[in-house]
C-alpha cells in the first residue's frame, strides 16, 4: 500500500521502468547541453581564432566527432525506451531524389499571358 489514498499502486516492475525512462530523459537533457556547448565552442573558435589544439586543427572533424557519438548513444537509449516501454520510436528517413516538373494549369496560364499582354 502506499502512504497516499488515491496514489496509483505501481509494481515494483513498474517503478524500475519509470526510473529507468526518467533516467534516459535526464541523460538526453544532457546530450543536448552538451551540443550546444560543443557548437558555442567551435563558434568562439572560429570567430576569436582561440589556440586550443583540438579545435583549431580541425573543428570540423572535432564536432563530427561528437556529433557521431552523441548519436550513438542516442540510438542506444531509443532502442532501450523501446524495449522498456514495448513502443517503437522511428526516426524520419530522409527521402532523396529529383524534383519533378512544375504542375501549371494551362487554363491558369493563359489568363496570366493574356494579363501581361494587355
Amino acid at each position: 500500500m502506499t502512504d497516499r489514498p488515491n496514489a496509483p499502486a505501481y509494481t515494483h516492475e513498474q517503478r524500475i521502468q519509470m526510473h529507468m525512462l526518467t533516467s534516459i530523459a535526464r541523460s538526453q537533457r544532457a546530450l543536448t547541453q552538451m551540443l550546444e556547448a560543443v557548437a558555442d565552442l567551435t563558434q568562439k573558435s572560429a570567430d576569436a581564432h582561440i589556440s586550443s589544439e583540438s579545435i583549431t586543427m580541425n573543428p570540423k572533424e572535432t564536432v563530427q566527432r561528437v556529433v557521431d557519438n552523441i548519436q550513438q548513444i542516442s540510438n542506444y537509449q531509443r532502442q532501450l525506451t523501446a524495449k522498456i516501454t514495448g513502443i517503437t520510436i522511428r526516426r524520419r528517413v530522409r527521402v532523396r531524389g529529383h524534383n519533378g516538373k512544375p504542375w501549371l494549369n494551362h487554363e491558369h496560364v493563359t489568363e496570366l499571358r493574356q494579363g501581361i499582354q494587355e
